[in-house]
């Protein structure tokens, strides 16, 4: 068994202005107001591996429908820690009508792929996992693959510029939605956001608020993997026939293209648009595997052995900003 690791919780703060008045910029950014009209989320669970939430926060009142820590401390899961608080915060405002199953993790990459399994069991099926670690490391390939096997989109954060130099695992690994951030220009945040060929899709990342007063902007590839997973929600909640694989390949679809045309480091396949994913008709021809990217079970299983040749090393990981 890999021994329990310390995990290093990393903010950046940003203007200390504090959060505008009204809605949070971002939510005029990805069009919300005209998606929400189509989607909210209804009966979608979100698995949220993180610090913990702090059950308190205004925008989580009823939003979290079960909480559990990795590893299990016997103390409740319930945390006033300001990561997992915040990016539970920006999946509930996205997708105003989904559940959020809160794992805090504290420990190492066997405690985040029970966290995975466990948020699976319980119904999620989209999962967001916004810590960072070695590149190119499958040590979170067991947790990855049982949620590929269950039909969930794994989204994780691409990795912070000014800690990582190249996009981190588990973003970095097949088949998970691999977030960079751009600002409110939507334009590619360099100086937020690390770029490379894994990357996904980007979404906003940069002077992040949320609806409660007592934040203020923070930045980081973190909120974008967040807000993107609360537009998977909304997409999941529309199209509930369609597997995860096609969920990815519609919101890929209907990206906007932005730098390099096609899929490039700094905006994968494009920014997220919610409003083109959820009104978009089905593609002319099945959706499903177009993305390269998506390596089926079969691949994983691969991964997961070499994994287990090297699972005794012990690796300290920090949570994306």
């Amino acid at each position: 068994m890999i021994p329990a690791l310390a995990v290093s919780v990393i903010v950046l703060l940003g203007s200390p202005a504090g959060a505008p008045a009204g809605e949070p910029q971002w939510v005029d950014q990805l069009g919300l107001a005209q998606a929400w009209s189509h989607s909210r989320g209804e009966g979608v669970r979100v698995g949220l591996v993180d610090t913990g939430v702090d059950l308190s926060e205004p925008a989580l009142t009823g939003r979290v429908l079960v909480e559990a820590d990795f590893p299990d401390l016997g103390g409740g899961a319930t945390s006033g820690e300001s990561h997992g608080t915040i990016m539970a915060s920006l999946v509930a405002e996205v997708a105003p009508q989904a559940k959020i199953l809160s794992a805090r993790m504290t420990g190492g990459p066997e405690d985040a792929n029970n966290a995975i399994r466990w948020a699976v069991d319980y119904g999620a099926t989209v999962i967001n996992v916004s810590l960072g670690g070695p590149v190119d490391s499958p040590a979170f390939d067991a947790g990855l693959r049982y949620a590929m096997e269950h039909d969930a989109v794994v989204v994780a954060a691409a990795g912070n510029a000014d800690i990582d130099s190249e996009v981190t695992s588990p973003a970095d690994r097949p088949g998970v939605v691999a977030v960079s951030a751009v600002d409110e220009n939507g334009h590619f945040a360099r100086n937020v956001s690390v770029s490379g060929h894994e990357v996904s899709f980007a979404a906003p990342g940069v002077g992040i608020t949320t609806a409660s007063k007592r934040a203020v902007p923070t930045s980081g590839t973190s909120h974008a993997a967040a807000l993107m997973t609360g537009v998977i929600a909304l997409v999941r909640a529309r199209f509930p026939q369609l597997t995860a694989e096609q969920v990815v390949e519609r919101l890929a679809r209907t990206a906007k293209d932005m730098g390099a045309p096609g899929r490039d480091p700094e905006y994968g396949y494009g920014t997220v648009d919610p409003v083109a994913a959820l009104l978009s008709p089905a593609a002319t021809e099945t959706e499903s595997s177009a993305l390269t990217w998506w390596l089926g079970p079969l691949g994983l299983l691969v991964i997961v052995g070499v994994w287990l040749l090297i699972r005794g090393r012990t690796r300290v990981f920090s949570w994306h900003r």
